[in-house]
């Protein structure tokens, strides 16, 4: 029944994302794009959710805060040349599409906070630990997600990644009842609990042979490949029924942590002990939680004295506190077992319980989809209207030279972008399917304009058969992965060999324009091994890929990436190399490291061609269209020469320091530099100087509560030493609760630059005023600014004035 539907589900969405793909018009050309954001995709994995940000120009990652973990993401970005802007442009905010299958993101929005700089900030509904990475192409960022993360409540802070409250292996399904032969077999083959669930299927009641519960996946991924060769269709399952569901049950749970024997140490006097228990409360109440155990670890193991189960509870709540949950969960067990009729008995069972149920709550409270089965439906529609306009009024310094007035009134922006992102989700006992679609359609109102567009970012289908360990997905969708440049149109398949082992591969024709239909003339293939042991801090994958334009070789690539994640530190590697241009066109290492009194710095090296290095690159600078074209000039060998010559090469170095400094305020610090190598002349092409190592320096002071609860500050203070000229920035904004779900938020912004090119100085003021509503996932959001500012050159003045208007809202269902 359930393969029925599904195949129904198939060739409808097949059909509609065809005639949505074909539907859509490229009326644009190589425009400028109108927004910075195309779309936030959100797909939940077993241990992770990763999240794909699809730009519409290049952007090169900045910096993130804060560095690890937190309910809010902020993500500094610098657009690129192709995004219109420059190094002292004001950019309107943006409130881009997302397409969610795991409800994690309450919402997105883009902001700028300071000249020539946008924030990404992602809204969690629950604090969340996470990694990022830039792969080989600057219009995409990855987030990943730690699934873990979804489980924690707020005073339960940083456990390993691996574990959560409870999994099963699913054994085998059938609609009549397993007999006794079959479920004492399967215990004698793998000597665990084994139980028998029950769960309907239209009209159907279907029996499911389990073993379990498990506490740790990484168990259960032990216990499913000791499954496999007698069940080949066993798959793992989490809390989808009363036995996993049940974070209190009694299953195979992992063993926790030995605890200190009482009496083992020779006895201390009563006034000794009364001293240490003051140590202790000093230490508790300054949050020094690591001194705080160590002197009731010392207590723990004295003979029995009057305060001793005291000490013990104190003991679980200090190793709580400083995220030691297995040690917690072990230390509360002891005290109930030795003092069950303690004073604390109520208190510490009520403590135990939230840990279980916080470890165990990703099914329901972390908001990562949902395992009920059956249909599910969700999306959101939103609609962005922006009006920008700018004034120029110049004329001459000398009184004594001839007048030379001019004024020109030009309007950037005048648009209203509609959104829509639909999410259709079927799970079934065994097979689940996906259809995701995200489009838009842009009115554009003014007349300088080059019409109207529609997109489709998403049209597409995904099959997951869970006992398989088969994905395969097909139609419009985005991959920064396995050596794949974005969104593409065709078919990626995902098979599980073996726990820890999976096999990636896709082909299809790549989109550089989401208001494109499919375009044939540029297609790829991709190949790719992952591999993640089960319960280990690090994974990575390596991976092939090839693209071809117009018949000839576009891109041959091979890499890898590797991660590697423990509690106070983080390492993202990523390599990019091009096998027939012999190039490096990516080579990237992000790490985070947590440094004593709470510092935590955070590193970015970067080497890539920029852009990608392809065949489509000999095009840069040339009146021909297409290499057709091209052909008709230049021999195949130059045309691949040319394309090398105009890919620079652009090395990025980064490096940002953060510490908390007290309750209230959170202060941050980046370096960073730029260098682009330079091109040389050919194909009647001028050759490109290389620039120098263009320095900004950068210091943010976070402050929270400062003026009234819930308020939001951050100053900033830029100095940027560039091939442009120099630049000198403060810039300083607030959000304010104005009661219920309101907020305003006031933004000043004041630089002064001196350009090298003409020797002329500037001088800007940039005021703009917030407001928004948000309640859940919908959100309302207005914002007017303008810009006001005074250029002096050698000869000629000029004076700007600019405002603008942004308006929009999101609504989920």
């Amino acid at each position: 029944m359930v393969r029925s539907v599904t195949r129904h589900a198939i060739a409808l969405l097949a059909s509609f994302a065809s005639v949505l793909s074909v539907g859509a018009r490229a009326q644009i050309g190589g425009q400028l794009p109108s927004r910075l954001v195309d779309l936030v995709e959100v797909s939940a994995h077993d241990e992770q959710v990763d999240v794909a940000v699809q730009f519409n120009c290049s952007m090169r990652y900045v910096t993130h805060l804060p560095a690890s973990e937190g309910s809010e993401l902020r993500i500094q970005l610098l657009p690129m040349g192709d995004c219109g802007t420059n190094a002292f442009s004001q950019i309107v905010p943006e409130v881009p599409p997302v397409s969610d299958d795991s409800g994690v993101l309450s919402s997105v929005r883009l902001e700028s906070e300071a000249p020539g700089q946008v924030s990404l900030l992602l809204a969690f509904k629950s604090v969340q630990q996470y990694v990022i990475a830039q792969g080989t192409d600057p219009r995409g960022l990855r987030i990943r997600l730690l699934r873990q993360a979804h489980a924690r409540s707020k005073v339960l802070i940083s456990q390993s990644p691996d574990s959560a409250d409870h999994f099963a292996i699913n054994l085998e399904s059938q609609p009549k009842p397993f007999e006794a032969a079959a479920i004492q077999r399967a215990h004698e083959r793998l000597q665990l609990p084994v139980f028998v669930s029950e769960i309907r299927v239209g009209d159907e009641t279907w029996y499911r042979l389990r073993v379990g519960p498990v506490e740790r996946r990484a168990d259960a991924e032990k216990v499913l490949e000791r499954a496999l060769p007698d069940y080949p269709r066993a798959w793992i399952a989490r809390g989808d029924d009363a036995v996993t569901a049940d974070v209190n049950a009694a299953g195979a749970r992992a063993p926790l942590p030995a605890v200190g024997r009482i009496g083992t140490d020779p006895p201390l006097d009563a006034a000794e002990i009364r001293t240490l228990l003051a140590q202790v409360r000093v230490a508790m109440g300054a949050r020094e939680y690591p001194k705080a155990i160590s002197l009731l670890t010392r207590l723990q193991r004295q003979p029995e004295f009057p305060e001793r189960a005291t000490s013990q509870e104190l003991l679980g709540l200090a190793r709580e506190r400083s995220g030691q949950l297995a040690h917690a969960k072990a230390e509360y067990e002891e005290y109930l077992s030795r003092y069950p009729q303690g004073e604390a008995v109520e208190r510490v069972t009520a403590r135990l319980r939230l840990l279980r149920e916080a470890t165990g709550r990703s099914k329901s409270g972390g908001g990562i989809g949902s395992n009920r089965l059956g249909w599910h439906v969700n999306g959101g529609v939103g609609q962005l209207f922006r009006y920008d306009s700018t004034r120029y009024d110049s004329g001459t310094v000398n009184p004594g030279a001839p007048e030379l007035p001019n004024s020109q009134q030009t309007t950037r922006q005048n648009a209203l972008y509609n959104d829509l992102d639909v999410l259709a989700r079927h799970r079934g006992e065994n097979i689940d399917l996906m259809m995701r679609l995200s489009a838009g359609y842009t009115k554009q109102f003014a007349t300088n304009a080059f019409g109207n567009n529609e997109r489709v970012s998403l049209a597409s289908i995904e099959i997951n058969d869970r006992p398989l360990g088969l994905l395969a997905r097909a139609g419009r969708q985005v991959r920064y992965q396995d050596g794949i440049l974005g969104t593409f149109d065709g078919l990626f398949l995902s098979y599980r060999l073996h726990p820890g082992w999976t096999v990636n591969a896709a082909a299809g024709y790549p989109v550089d324009q989401t208001n494109e239909s499919v375009q044939t003339h540029e297609r790829f293939e991709s190949l790719a091994l992952a591999y993640a042991p089960p319960g280990s801090r690090w994974d990575g994958s390596v991976f092939a890929a090839a693209q071809q334009l117009d018949g000839l070789r576009d891109r041959r690539a091979t890499g890898f990436e590797a991660r590697y994640l423990t509690s106070r530190a983080s390492f993202i590697a990523f390599l990019d190399y091009d096998v027939s241009f012999r190039s490096l066109n990516v080579a990237t290492l992000i790490g985070t490291v947590q440094l004593p009194a709470k510092w935590v710095v955070s590193l970015d090296v970067e080497r890539r061609n920029s852009p990608v290095l392809t065949t489509r690159n000999a095009l840069i600078g040339q009146p021909a269209v297409d290499l057709a074209q091209l052909e008709q000039s230049f021999t195949l060998q130059e045309i691949y020469q040319l394309a090398r010559d105009r890919t620079p090469l652009t090395d990025n170095y980064t490096v940002t320091a953060t510490a908390p400094f007290g309750e209230r305020f959170h202060f941050a610090t980046t370096v960073s530099a730029l260098r682009i190598g330079a091109t040389p002349a050919s194909g009647g092409v001028d050759a490109q100087p290389a620039t120098g190592l263009d320095v900004t320096y950068q210091a943010q002071l976070y402050g929270s509560s400062l003026w009234r609860p819930g308020d939001f500050n951050i100053l900033t203070l830029t100095y940027g030493d560039t091939e442009v000229g120099k630049i000198e920035a403060l810039s300083v904004s607030s959000r304010f609760p104005m009661g219920g779900a309101w907020r305003i938020g006031p933004r000043l912004s004041v630089d002064h630059r001196s350009v090298v090119v003409d020797g002329s100085t500037e001088n800007t003021v940039l005021p703009s005023l917030l407001v928004d509503w948000q309640r859940g996932r919908n959100l309302v959001q207005l914002e007017v600014g303008g810009q006001t500012g005074k250029r002096a050159a050698t000869v000629q003045t000029e004076n700007t004035r600019r405002y603008y208007v942004s308006a929009a809202y999101r609504m989920s269902f």
